[in-house]
């Protein structure tokens, strides 16, 4: 079937060299057609705020196309990722899905099918640096602070496997600083973490951690980019060749944020009105004032531009690749737990379990969190007050990682 993809991409390509066609020959096709744009994550976020913000301003510029957004979210992204890779390449399906399952290509995760380097690339809609955030309780208001801990610095993350907890554990390789990651520090909770004291800081994206520390007067004392004056640049503070190669590393992760592609040897003029209308899209005023007025960030990058940077992420020095390895072959002692619901919040969305008279908040993400009912696979719709269940978890008052109840 590859082969057969080939010799028509081939072809295709061939045909337009002799004719002379051009991506207003592809704008044809896409008349009363309908696009369909894959966000491997649940709708509200931000990686869906950009994949609608994507499809709007497309639409636009194709006219007499529609764009449709489907969410597929599940195993971290790499279920929407593996559905863009294996749909049809005939130009009608694209979409975006988190920039860290790079990681879960390079160290071989069960359940990749995706090749990042083969994908057919539409662009990126921003560049969101990696940085090194340290709360005001922690005591460490600038990096050379970091340097000199005479204790473990204590970082937190959502879970193991996620962007921040990789990233943590490669700042402690690349600087020789003595770090714990502590997972199961999610969203709000981590920052929550931060004012009682139990975590230092974390790692980030720029504008999340911006957006979601207002209420800590902590600092930013590192930064992969040059984005931010007066705060240091990691790659010109490391010294070793491993420390170099993660900090270019980060910093190319963070420069294709918020990305759209498609699936592998997609119709070559169709591809390029694609390119040319996310081009369109992202240098309009329109969506520029959009993503002003939510205070998003816009530096877009265009087809195989992005490709490049894509193949230069996944192709890191050997040691760089064994480091990725180790890492993300670290195993985490889940917590247990054992208590009746007491209440059900916001829709399913966490619940209230008492064991011996103290009450728990249990935490439900869609698609992290599984949940049994008498050993088989249920929605949280479906779990009621009275239920004894038993929670699996990185931290107490947490998000569970398992929800396994009973009658």
């Amino acid at each position: 079937m590859k082969k057969i993809l080939a010799v028509t991409a081939a072809s295709a390509a061939f045909a337009m060299a002799a004719t002379g066609a051009t991506a207003a020959d592809g704008a044809d096709f896409y008349k009363g057609k309908t696009v369909t744009y894959i966000v491997a994550t649940g709708a509200g976020g931000g990686a869906d705020w950009y994949g609608r913000l994507a499809t709007r301003h497309m639409e636009k510029a194709m006219p007499g196309a529609t764009f449709i957004v489907r969410n597929v979210p599940g195993a971290g992204h790499i279920i929407g990722a593996n559905l863009i890779y294996t749909s049809k390449p005939d130009g009608l399906t694209i979409g975006s899905f988190t920039t860290g399952l790079t990681y879960a290509q390079m160290v071989g995760r069960k359940g990749v099918k995706y090749d990042l380097a083969s994908m057919s690339w539409v662009g990126k809609a921003a560049t969101d640096i990696r940085v090194l955030y340290m709360s005001a309780k922690s005591g460490y208001k600038t990096f050379d602070d970091v340097l000199k801990t005479k204790r473990t610095i204590k970082l937190g993350t959502s879970g193991v496997g996620s962007g921040a907890f990789n990233e943590s554990h490669m700042i402690a390789h690349a600087f020789g600083v003595p770090i714990e990651v502590l997972a199961g520090y999610s969203g709000a909770e981590r920052v929550m973490g931060m004012l009682r004291g139990e975590i230092d800081g974390q790692v980030g994206g720029l504008s999340s951690t911006q957006e979601s520390t207002s209420a800590d007067p902590g600092a930013i004392v590192l930064q992969f980019g040059d984005s931010l004056p007066k705060i240091p640049n990691a790659e010109k503070m490391v010294k070793t060749p491993l420390g170099k190669a993660i900090a270019r590393f980060m910093r190319n992760q963070s420069m294709i944020s918020r990305f759209a592609a498609g699936p592998p040897e997609m119709v070559p003029e169709r591809l390029a009105v694609l390119r040319a209308a996310y081009k369109t899209a992202f240098e309009s005023k329109a969506l520029l004032d959009e993503a002003k007025k939510a205070g998003r960030p816009i530096d877009p990058l265009y087809g195989e531009d992005v490709a490049q940077l894509v193949r230069e992420i996944i192709s890191p020095p050997p040691e760089m690749t064994a480091l990725l390895k180790k890492i993300t072959s670290i195993k985490v002692k889940m917590l247990k737990n054992t208590g009746k619901v007491s209440a059900v919040v916001d829709g399913g969305r966490s619940f209230k379990v008492m064991e011996d008279g103290k009450e728990l908040t249990v935490r439900i993400s869609k698609s992290r969190t599984q949940i049994t009912l008498g050993g088989k696979k249920a929605k949280r719709d479906k779990v009621k007050v009275g239920m004894t269940c038993e929670i699996s978890w990185l931290k107490v008052n947490g998000e569970a990682n398992l929800l396994a109840c009973k009658e």
